[in-house]
């Protein structure tokens, strides 16, 4: 039996009777069951279990902070670890430029 239409309507319904909050419940519902279902691909599974695993489908922000944070935090440690590159190329221009096409060096003029 699939669960994932009724947790939909049940979420409609109570939407619809302006209790958003209430609703989030549903939502989460649906989308365990969406994830549970026997007839997904393992590519909506693996999707949704990834989903499920970094924000916890998203009605809260605490646990997708934590992975942000977490990011950030191994960012700075890999940073800290091995550094930047140490022979990073320099651009810009070269020292002497070589002369217009058509003029003489100022060196060669006759005096």
């Amino acid at each position: 039996m699939q669960l994932a239409p009724v947790y939909r309507a049940l979420r409609k319904a109570v939407e619809d009777g302006k209790r958003e909050p209430g609703a989030a419940d549903f939502s989460y519902g649906e989308m365990e069951m969406r994830r549970h279902a026997a007839d997904n691909p393992p590519q909506r599974t693996g999707l949704l279990t990834a989903y499920w695993a970094l924000s916890g489908y998203g009605p809260r922000a605490s646990r997708a902070l934590a992975w942000l944070g977490a990011a950030m935090r191994l960012t700075v440690l890999l940073l800290v670890a091995f550094g930047l590159a140490q022979d990073t190329p320099k651009w810009g221009f070269p020292r002497v430029l070589p002369a217009p096409a058509g003029m003489v060096p100022p060196s060669t003029r006759a005096a």
